[in-house]
Parts: structure tokens; sequence; C-alpha cells
């Protein structure tokens, strides 16, 4: 038989307009219990903009050809998987978050370092950082597991009654309040009788462009498509200095948010390349090159407003990446909770949202890896019919020697 429970890390990174209601999910604070250095958020954002770019390649397109992802989404979602994990698992889940031989108590150090820097209160920039975890009341998280989330992620704990229908309310609600209403739920009710618990981390940002864009001046223009046909499509335009990038691959832009602290970088390969070769290029290496080549130059953006939601299961991309044993009966995550069942990664989902317009961008996106824990296999009777094509060998078991080997496509008979 196999019993599965889920342990589902939502990960919600959600960026608004500039206009909306204030976060209601109040700042953040690290507990002091533990101990980080101001930079040490340093260690992680290589990692993750390059766990970015190669999840890019893996992710399968949407029916239009489009990809939207949140890495550092990921990256957090699997960094709070980290703490419970052993031995090849852990390797692995270090692998992929180019983060090898890392501590998890330096990973966390990281995070709680890099949630404190983008934890921002300005005129134009709000970006606020919100963790819980809702824990089925009749199972338990391991000591070191639940105080490392609590700690460093700034995590709020709570005891839930699964069987109870308001959980479910109460955990979407804590979701809305997080998110401003933008995401709505992230838990089904009833919840599952297999359930765990559930680990959210909500990042919330709002943020309007430091110059918007004039709705006078947006206008529907042809945009062509990868199968080279046109579509008209609302086109945004400005004529402003920009931080801006051009070779013989493609051209770049900044669009900067607030005061400038965060924004946009749009990257257009050039008409004799295309979308699918500039993913090629797209490496730590390159990103870091192309940053030092942006030079303010004086000119016009033209950009399309957009609205995207995008969803996919990542977990064949992050095999394809290295993370391999987490999903199989290989396994460790010993480090999780006290009961004694084999605890693993079933499955790894993400959903995303975007919307870009003449006041600033609205998206957001959600990180869900399921984790169950199976028991072994009761063996039923089998049968075994050969009334059709076989191979076989003879084999010598002691040195793994094939010594005959054969397919039988008519067994006949010695006479």
């Amino acid at each position: 038989m196999k019993k599965t429970l889920m342990i589902l890390l939502a990960t919600i990174l959600v960026m608004l307009t500039g206009c909306g209601t204030e976060n209601k999910s109040g700042g953040l604070e690290i507990s002091k219990d533990v101990a980080f250095g101001e930079k040490d958020y340093e260690k992680i954002v290589s990692p993750a903009n390059e766990l970015g770019f190669k999840l890019l390649k893996e992710v399968e397109a949407d029916e239009n050809n489009n990809i939207f992802i949140s890495p550092t989404s990921l990256f957090m979602a699997l960094a709070m998987v980290y703490n419970g994990a052993e031995g090849e698992t852990k390797e692995e889940i270090a692998q992929v978050l180019h983060s090898e031989g890392i501590d998890p108590e330096e990973l966390n150090k990281a995070n709680a370092s890099m949630m404190s820097v983008l934890n921002k209160e300005a005129d134009d920039i709000q970006l606020n950082i919100a963790n819980s975890i809702w824990l089925n009341d009749k199972f338990t998280f391991q000591k070191d597991f639940a105080g490392s989330n609590k700690d460093y992620f700034n995590a709020e704990i709570a005891e839930i009654d699964i069987a109870d229908s308001k959980s479910p309310e109460q955990i979407n609600n804590w979701v809305k309040e997080a998110t401003n209403d933008k995401i709505e739920k992230i838990v089904d009710s009833p919840l599952d009788a297999n359930l765990v618990a559930v680990l959210i981390n909500a990042i919330y940002f709002k943020g309007s462009w430091t110059n918007e864009f004039d709705k006078n001046e947006t206008e529907d223009r042809p945009f062509q498509l990868l199968d080279g046909s046109f579509k008209d499509v609302p086109l945004m335009a400005m004529k402003e200095k920009f931080s801006y990038l051009e070779n013989e691959k493609f051209q770049a832009i900044t669009l900067p948010y607030g005061d400038g602290e965060m924004s946009m970088k749009v990257f257009l390969p050039k008409e004799n390349s295309s979308l699918e070769e500039f993913k090629t290029l797209l490496t730590h290496e390159n990103w870091t090159a192309w940053q030092k080549e942006f030079e303010v130059e004086k000119g016009t953006i033209l950009l399309p407003k957009f609205q995207l939601e995008f969803e996919a299961s990542l977990k064949g991309a992050l095999k394809s990446l290295g993370m391999k044993s987490a999903f199989d009966e290989n396994a460790n995550f010993t480090k999780m909770i006290n009961e004694d069942d084999q605890v693993s990664i079933t499955n790894v989902k993400q959903k995303t949202f975007i919307d870009v317009g003449e006041k600033g961008t609205e998206a957001a996106a959600v990180t869900g890896i399921e984790m169950g824990i199976t028991s072994a296999p009761i063996n039923e009777p089998f049968r075994m019919e050969v009334n059709r094509p076989f191979f076989f060998t003879i084999t010598d078991e002691e040195t793994d020697t094939i010594l005959f080997m054969g397919s039988i496509s008519n067994p006949v008979q010695a006479k």
C-alpha cells in the first residue's frame, strides 16, 4: 500500500502596480536568536539567477509559446526543503541551488539576509516578505527543521485540525492578506485527509515606473509571432534617457521602478537572431558581463501591454538539472519530521501571473512542493504468462557475466 502525505511549500511572489491597497502582512522581523551578515545575501543572488536561466530552458511553454517563471520563488521553496534533507538528496538539492557544500544554516542566513535587504518601505516601492507554516496537529516537525523556518524565515507556525472546515479558510485568508487579495487561495476545501503541512512564503511588491507611460501614446501595432504571422497588440511608447545595451545579438533596456532600486530589464533579439538562440546565451557569466555594458542613452521604447497566466510542473525540469533522488524511494528527508516514514517529493508546481501596463507591473507566482510519505508496498501474487515473443539470458551471478542471451519469437519443439 502507498500512503501519501503532502507537504505544500507555496512560495508566492507578488508584484503590484503603483495603485492599490496597502500591504496587510506587516513588517519583517528576523528572530533575534539568529545572527547573519548584512551581505550574506550575496552568496545566493547568482545561484538563484543561474537556477532561473537553466530552468527557463527546461520549462515547456504554454499554448501561446509563453513562459513566465519565478526563480526566487523556487529557490526559497527549495531552501526551506533543504533544511530537512540529508545525504545524496541534500547534495542534489544543493547542486540545483548552485550552493554545493553549503551548510543549511549558512543557506538560511543568506535567505534571512536577502529577505531583510528586500524588505522596503518607500513612496513608490513597497516590498514585504511573510512566511507561515500550517501543521496537521497529528504530526510534528523535528525541532531544528521547525526552528530554522521560524527563526530564519520569520515563519508563523500554527497547528490546524485538517478535518475542520474552517482550516482551509484560515490558511487562504492569510494568503489573501499577505498578497492584498491578489491570490485568494492556496489550498482547496476540504483539506486532503493525508495532508501533513502547508508552508507558505509570500513576497509582496508594489511599485510604479519611475517614468510612467502616457496612455495617449499607447496604440495597436503589429507584433510578429514565432510562426512569422502578425497580430495587433497595444504598444506603450516613451521617449526618455534609458540604461541601454545593444550588440549584434540583441537590444536591451532597463525600466526602473520608484527611485531606481528595482527595475524591469527587457531583451529583444535582433531580427537575424531568435528568442531560442538568445536563451542559449543566458548564463551567469554572460548576465554579469552584460550588466557592466549598459550605458545611459536617449531613445524610444515601445513595450507591449500584456497579461499572462502561466502554470508548469517543474518535477521533470529539476530532475534534468540533477535533483533526482528527492523524487524517488532513495529520497532522504530524515531531518524533516519526527515520524519514521520516508518522505519524498511527489511534484513541484509553479503558477505565475503578470500584468504590465502604463503605471507599473503586477505579477504573482506560487511554487508548490508536494511531499509524500511511502511505506513498503505489499506484494500482490504475480502472474507471468510467457505467451508472446520474449528475451532471455543465461548469466553467471557471481560475476554478472552474461553467458548467453537470446530472443524467442517462435519456440519450436525438439523432434
